[in-house]
């Protein structure tokens, strides 16, 4: 198997890994909360956690091994890594918000 494809099999396994753990920690709450449930609870990191396995897991699916993400002494980020990193925190704060509004909408302090 060739380092390329072991990327991007890694890509695809971080974005199924994301999309699982985004359904059971953060839309099975939402899905709660518009059914009216008196009790809900969540966990920030999730929050995180999603976005974060979401774009790097789409960078090297689509990229490969070809990508170029930290220093070849693997101690830094290199500027694609960080512009990466700046988009898993920007969705990091946009979905919480969200989630925020949502709840805020439906009655939930």
């Amino acid at each position: 198997m060739s380092n390329s494809l072991r990327y991007r099999l890694g890509g695809l396994l971080a974005i199924v890994i994301g999309l699982v753990v985004g359904w059971f920690t953060i839309a099975m709450q939402l899905r709660a909360a518009y059914s009216g449930e008196l009790d809900i609870t969540y966990d920030l990191r999730p929050f995180t956690l999603v976005p974060l396995c979401l774009v790097f897991g789409a960078v090297f699916l689509f990229a490969g091994d070809r990508w170029e993400y930290r220093t070849p002494d693997h101690k830094n980020l290199t500027t694609s890594g960080w512009v990466a990193f700046g988009v898993v925190v920007v969705l990091t704060a946009v979905s919480f918000w969200f989630f925020q509004q949502q709840f805020a909408a439906l009655g939930y302090v």
